[in-house]
């Protein structure tokens, strides 16, 4: 390590220190205060409910008119005008599903950037899936790129995926990707990225390893604690930290920014492993919680925190959503999207997350 600035953080880690923190203290003798702390985590949680009739119907086939854009077009990452009458949004129930596999937990993630001066409901800039298969003690985690052009179930119309979220709350972005995919998401964990920047730092930091541009991309957003400016792993503050998951001017969009996320979640896991602090785990567990809502009962969770923090054979992989081979970037309305082939990904998905990969 170089430097010491501060740090970072994904939404996806949240969960994992969550848990961490939860199981740690739990073991150690304290778990009935930290079971009443998680309980409060599921206040106004998001209801389960058997889908409408009049819900039920085929995922139709994209639309032809999208026009197919030959290299990367230049506004991919900018965000649509959504034409969304947001005093009308409203947080759209979770459609029950059929289990696919009993020994995998299926848990979206969400991380919601409402931006200073922005009304209504933020998008879901972060959209993670932490699939852990009880059985193999293994955890996928599965970033969806947020440019994805994909059919929102109940509104009739296409979009963007990290739309949905801005339509119908976590309920309608779970739909939409069951719907899409074929999955059998009801879990989901969700926060701010000015929460997880609070988190990053209350944990004092995180290293990660970062190249000399992605160094000096923090460096330009942040003039506190500034990095060397060359290849290391040096220990990011939580505003560097949360500059490097927003960034996606290296060239590589969305793409690379997902992989920038899914490696602080790394990074993330292997801090948590470490923590053995009875009083730092409760201290954390006491101050996450504020920062987070779930529909995830304790039980579950601190089971989860076990087996992920605790197992010394537990392992932790993750990819994107489109596959290789799978999408184009296209044009819709004057705007760019990803557009994807919806069964390829869905029959690679299933394979990835249900496999034996």
């Amino acid at each position: 390590m170089k430097n010491k600035p501060h740090k970072k953080k994904s939404p996806t880690l949240i969960i994992l220190l969550i848990i961490a923190a939860v199981i740690g203290v739990g073991a150690f003798g304290t778990f009935g205060y930290i079971h009443a702390k998680l309980g409060l985590m599921q206040n106004n949680a998001v209801p389960i409910t058997g889908k409408p009739t009049q819900n039920i119907e085929k995922t139709p086939v994209p639309t032809p008119s999208l026009a197919p854009i030959e290299g990367t077009p230049d506004d991919i990452d900018d965000d649509i005008d959504d034409q969304v009458d947001l005093n009308k949004v409203t947080e759209e129930p979770i459609y029950d599903t059929d289990i696919i596999d009993e020994n995998v937990v299926n848990i979206l993630i969400l991380g919601e950037d409402s931006r200073p001066g922005e009304e209504g409901q933020g998008r879901s800039d972060t959209i993670m899936l932490l699939s852990y298969n009880r059985e193999a003690n293994k955890a996928k985690l599965v970033s969806f790129l947020r440019d994805s052009y994909v059919y929102i179930p109940g509104h009739e119309n296409w979009n963007r995926i990290n739309t949905a979220y801005r339509f119908g709350g976590v309920g309608l972005t779970i739909n939409t990707i069951n719907e899409n995919f074929g999955l059998d998401i009801k879990y989901y964990i969700i926060t701010n990225f000015v929460n997880m920047q609070k988190i990053v730092d209350m944990l004092g930091g995180l290293e990660l390893q970062v190249t000399q541009k992605e160094a000096a991309y923090i460096n330009s957003s942040v003039q506190v604690n500034t990095l060397p400016e060359e290849n290391g792993t040096y220990l990011l503050s939580g505003e560097q930290v949360l500059v490097h998951c927003r960034n996606r001017k290296m060239g590589d969009g969305d793409w690379g920014r997902t992989g920038r996320q899914r490696q602080v979640m790394l990074a993330f896991f292997n801090r948590a492993k470490k923590e053995r602090s009875v009083e730092t785990l409760t201290l954390l567990a006491n101050n996450l919680l504020e920062y987070v809502s779930t529909n995830i009962d304790a039980n579950t969770l601190i089971k989860l925190g076990i087996d992920a923090v605790f197992s010394d054979n537990f392992e932790l992989q993750g990819r994107a959503v489109p596959f290789d081979g799978t999408w184009k970037y296209a044009t819709v309305n004057g705007a760019s999207v990803i557009q994807i082939d919806l069964e390829a990904n869905k029959k690679l998905l299933q394979e990835y997350l249900f496999g034996n990969e």
